[in-house]
């Protein structure tokens, strides 16, 4: 697994989300406008399929933030920006080029809650399983439908044309299966397997989140006190109203040794430089 990432523990400071650009609707821009639109985001799609299948880095979308954890600079894109100046989170985060840090995932272990970046949380194996049923069932469905109408129309050589479709079948199967995976955002998944490797789970390549996601909801509303003995996180909160943008597990992981852990907690940053504030969300958003 790679050891590229980081755990950076501390308290939030200094939070800024940015602004995101406002939508143009069509009453807005003229009809033209709309179809130059339509066909620069057509090229954009392209390129970020040929991109997702090509390139190793991919560009996380979603909500913009940047902030202090302790004295070290974060920044970052989730789907949804749910902490606020003064709580204590952990962030797997990895150094970019001037000095600061990029994070891949919040986690806040006082809430049980984990926060991904946008199209991140489906694993590998994970979103191969489910599409290896669909399109499995899909091409078993027609494979059956054009061996039935093939018996009614074809008397001889009937074995060696329904062995010759099941090969065509297969090899359908393994096509349709791979342009799907990209096609839905595949590529993110590996970054998936590396948050939970980064993270301690056992089987990082297969955890299904939203599975102990469910679990975690049933512990918490008996107050099973399975939930609350978890020795990495002894102040772990019962949760009355839950935050359907994150993702919630049971117990805090133990991290793999190989993580190096940044630890900033008591520390609070010292800023030289003015923080800017107009037309930006000091934020629990």
């Amino acid at each position: 697994m790679t050891k590229g990432y980081n755990l950076l523990k501390g308290t939030v400071s200094h939070l800024q989300v940015m602004d995101e650009p406002k939508e143009l609707r069509s009453d807005d821009i003229g009809l033209l406008a709309i179809i130059g639109l339509m066909i620069v985001g057509a090229f954009e799609v392209i390129g970020a399929l040929i991109g997702a299948l090509t390139a190793g880095s991919i560009t996380l979308e979603g909500k913009s933030y940047q902030c202090y954890v302790g004295r070290k600079k974060v920044q970052g894109k989730l789907l949804h920006v749910n902490f606020k100046n003064g709580d204590y989170v952990e962030m797997l985060v990895k150094p970019i080029d001037n000095g600061q840090y990029l994070s891949y995932a919040v986690r806040m272990p006082q809430y049980h809650a984990l926060y991904f970046p946008r199209s991140v949380g489906v694993t590998t194996l994970g979103m191969l399983k489910y599409l290896s049923i669909g399109v499995g069932v899909f091409c078993l469905f027609v494979f059956v439908v054009v061996t039935i109408i093939m018996c009614i129309e074809i008397d001889e050589d009937l074995p060696n044309f329904i062995l010759l479709l099941a090969m065509v079948a297969i090899f359908v199967f393994f096509i349709f299966l791979f342009l799907l995976f990209f096609i839905i955002g595949g590529s993110y998944t590996f970054i998936s397997n590396r948050i939970f490797a980064t993270l301690g789970y056992p089987k990082p390549w297969l955890h299904n989140w939203l599975d102990e996601h469910e679990r975690f909801k049933k512990l918490n509303r008996s107050g099973d006190p399975e939930l609350f003995d978890d020795p990495q996180t002894p102040e772990f909160e019962r949760i009355k109203i839950r935050d359907p943008n994150a993702s919630y597990y049971c117990r805090t992981p133990t991290l793999p040794a190989w993580v190096t852990v940044i630890d900033e907690r008591g520390f609070m940053p010292q800023i030289t430089e003015p923080q800017e504030t107009p037309n930006q969300e000091q934020s629990n958003d």
